[in-house]
């Protein structure tokens, strides 16, 4: 099939029939009162506009405040308002989506919306199912107002917990077949990447479920707090990435001072993801080490042009100024959120395999993988190019030296794998 590696194919359709067998099962002895036609109205319209504004939190996997609006569906109606929540809110919030995608590959167009909508029609099944072995009491059969009893907001939350997870873990799933990334590392990461937003949507869906039960208009007034959690978070990221290109954009300027280090720092992150992604590193980590790389040499700032352009050998005073860049630049970034996890990589991109590089004498695997594949990608690109005191290398010539550097400057397997890419 095209668009996608059959095992995909094979995950996507397996869940996508999963989830349609799943709603059938729920749907059989759906009774529709006007009570419940009103939540599903009112509901669907709500999911509807959340999916409509999903946000990417981390690299490949995105979240609404959609999830918040069907879990509160679960605790008004169970799994069977939840289900027809979605298949109003996200099958057609998928399908305007992706229309675009319909005209130039309609199959994968089809994949992707099936398995969009049956991924939230399974976890909300689970969360449905949660809800009845906890006691919790579907539309029409509640006598008793909601969350009167401490117990009524512990199941609330394992409710939500249930429906997120699922959804969490079957996204990881398509990710690891798609990217080859360690399954159970890329959805720790995508947990601790949201952990703040996943309370705010838990209490939002309470929230939505006890405001609903006053009067079903009243539901409406949730659109506030809703669009307040969605807006906030797009706009957190959006100013992140601006960060980002600032920085990057600093570095480049800094860079304009030795046309070499410019193009260098574009070219060695284009290296560095490459050696990432052979590894089979997550995604996001992946966009660690390609942030980490562009602005790598940002520390040279701190380095007069009569060092950084000198046509020869430096002495040692000189060198002992060159060798404080990659710490000027871990300091200028460390306090920065989008670098916090990656600054460690432009600190330790100096040390070598064997204990004698800079700045603070790590070795071996003390040295963190991101600066060891970074080190590899910038010996590679420095050997090719010309410098100030030197012709650049051959390929071939490369090939040596940094095969002559393995096991003592640079990490041996890295050098290795390396050298099998570059061919």
């Amino acid at each position: 099939m095209p668009g996608f590696p059959r095992k995909v194919w094979f995950y996507i359709w397996g869940i996508a029939s999963f989830g349609f067998l799943l709603a059938l099962w729920q749907l059989q002895e759906l009774k529709l009162t006007s009570s419940f036609l009103l939540a599903w109205l009112v509901l669907g319209f709500l999911d509807l506009l959340c999916e409509l504004y999903e946000v990417r939190i981390v690299t490949e996997h995105g979240a609404s405040a959609a999830i918040a609006v069907s879990t509160a569906a679960v605790f008004l109606g169970g799994a069977q308002l939840g289900l027809l929540v979605i298949l109003v809110g996200c099958f057609l919030a998928e399908i305007l989506l992706r229309r675009a995608l319909f005209g130039k590959d309609p199959v994968k167009f089809l994949g992707v919306v099936l398995f969009n909508t049956a991924q939230l029609a399974i976890s909300v099944t689970i969360g449905g199912l949660v809800f009845r072995v906890l006691g919790g009491q579907p539309f029409g059969e509640n006598t008793t107002p909601l969350f009167t009893k401490a117990f009524d907001f512990v199941r609330a939350g394992l409710v939500f917990f249930a429906c997120l997870a699922t959804n969490t873990a079957i996204v990881a799933g398509v990710v690891h077949f798609t990217r080859g990334v360690n399954y159970w590392q890329h959805l720790l990461t995508i947990l601790r990447a949201r952990y703040v937003h996943i309370l705010s949507l838990g209490i939002l869906a309470i929230l939505i479920a006890i405001v609903y039960a006053q009067s079903p208009w009243y539901a409406f007034l949730m659109l506030s707090p809703l669009f307040i959690i969605q807006l906030s978070l797009r706009e957190h990221l959006k100013l992140r990435e601006q960060a980002k290109q600032a920085f990057e954009k600093i570095a480049q300027i800094v860079s304009a001072r030795d046309p070499y280090t410019g193009v260098h720092s574009e070219e060695v992150a284009e290296l560095a993801v490459k050696v990432a992604q052979a590894l089979k590193l997550p995604p996001e980590e992946i966009e660690k080490i390609e942030a980490a790389a562009r602005v790598h040499d940002l520390g040279k700032i701190a380095v007069p042009d009569a060092i950084l352009l000198k046509p020869g050998p430096l002495d040692e005073k000189e060198w002992e100024i060159m060798k404080k860049h990659p710490v000027v630049g871990a300091e200028i970034l460390e306090g920065l959120e989008i670098y916090r996890d990656c600054v460690e990589y432009i600190r330790h991109e100096h040390e070598h395999w064997d204990g004698s590089g800079y700045p603070d004498g790590l070795k071996g695997e003390e040295i963190p993988l991101g600066a060891r594949i970074l080190a590899v990608a910038d010996v590679w690109h420095a050997l090719l190019s010309d410098r100030p005191y030197r012709r650049a290398y051959t390929k071939e010539e490369a090939r040596k030296i940094m095969q002559d550097m393995a096991g003592k400057v640079l990490d041996p397997k890295l050098v290795e794998l390396f050298l099998k890419i570059v061919e």
